[in-house]
């Protein structure tokens, strides 16, 4: 009984993170396929290294704007590794979030660019502590 009320709030969590955009349906529906006896924590692995990495690749580029003259080639690294690792698990605002970063600093528009990251630090906020609730109740069954 209860894991069957755990599996209808994962399911409804689940389409919660896709109407919302926050995660892609196909990309994640296509991790789904990579799991299996051999590996049955896939899905919450690379969700738990992605916050890891994206949260090392943001704290990189903040501070590579402080420096003085600022780091770009550090900037550009972790801008590439942010979007490619949120492509890749179909973290969808994050990724598009990302994509205007790059763009903005890209045009040399950096007060732009400062916001921009301040959204993307917020996305990814929002992200982490919905995930944190979908992957909680996917480890409880």
């Amino acid at each position: 009984m209860a894991s069957t009320s755990l599996r209808q709030q994962l399911s409804i969590m689940r389409q919660s993170l896709f109407d919302e955009g926050i995660l892609d349906h196909e990309q994640v529906s296509y991790l789904e396929t990579l799991e299996n006896e051999d590996d049955p924590d896939f899905i919450e692995n690379v969700f738990t290294l992605f916050l890891r990495d994206s949260s090392r690749y943001i704290d990189s580029i903040e501070k590579a704007l402080e420096t003085s003259p600022i780091d770009y080639p550090v900037m550009e690294i972790m801008m590439y590794r942010l979007k490619g690792s949120s492509a890749s698990i179909g973290a969808s605002k994050i990724n598009g979030e990302t994509n205007i970063l790059r763009k903005l600093f890209h045009d040399g528009d950096m007060e732009s660019g400062k916001a921009s990251l301040q959204k993307l630090k917020a996305e990814h906020a929002t992200f982490k502590e919905k995930l944190a609730v979908y992957v909680g109740v996917i480890l409880a069954l």
